[in-house]
């Protein structure tokens, strides 16, 4: 898969990195409660955050279950996710590894929740869930995050927005920023993953947060 390394070093890089984990929206805490309900377990044995990237959407869960592990591919991310937890007390209950999301190096039916924040999309579908599939317990939880970008505050701000993102895109691919990158549609996340056969039950669910 040529796309792989074009996705990582996307990824890659001090300045993009500490930029990353300074702007990156972390998930809501509610939704630690909502998945955790659905897997019927208070504290999680285990929860895998695939693509954890600087550790955002995996450092939520540090004091809310026995072990936390953030799969990343980017060395990059890994240094930067490993800094930010190093003094959270309960750091010793998360670490991070390298890795894809189609091929985990860990044991099947080993996890109790796993997730994908804002990270689905840099995935190819079918082998991430049947990765997914392997290494849930049965009765587990697979949850593909994602917010709506961008926030909603005003026409002017969003219509600007908008119009920056469509010039730096075409900019990229005019330089060849995005030569071999590859990524999959956010519209098409929750279709895919009922068509895998992979999980009993899918569906998708709106949160507010502030």
């Amino acid at each position: 898969m040529t796309h792989l390394n074009a996705n990582v070093e996307r990824f890659s890089g001090s300045g993009y990195v500490n930029t990353y984990e300074k702007y990156r929206p972390q998930p809501p805490s509610v939704l630690i409660d909502i998945l955790t309900q659905l897997a019927r377990i208070e504290r999680p044995h285990l929860v895998v955050d695939l693509g954890s990237g600087t550790g955002l959407s995996t450092r939520i869960w540090v004091d809310r279950a026995d072990a936390v592990i953030g799969v990343e591919p980017s060395a990059d991310m890994r240094r930067i996710a490993q800094a930010q937890t190093a003094a959270m007390p309960n750091a010793q209950h998360l670490r991070y590894i390298e890795g894809y999301s189609h091929q985990l190096d860990l044991e099947a039916a080993s996890a109790d929740n796993v997730t994908c924040s804002q990270s689905l999309h840099w995935m190819e579908p079918d082998s991430t869930f049947a990765e997914v599939a392997r290494i849930l317990r049965t009765g587990g939880v697979f949850a593909a995050i994602d917010c709506d970008w961008p926030p909603t505050m005003n026409w002017q701000a969003e219509d600007a927005y908008r119009r920056f993102d469509e010039a730096c895109e075409e900019f990229g691919e005019a330089r060849g920023f995005y030569r071999d990158i590859k990524q999959w549609d956010k519209e098409g996340h929750l279709a895919r993953m009922q068509a895998s056969t992979r999980f009993r039950y899918v569906k998708e669910i709106l949160v507010h947060h502030r």
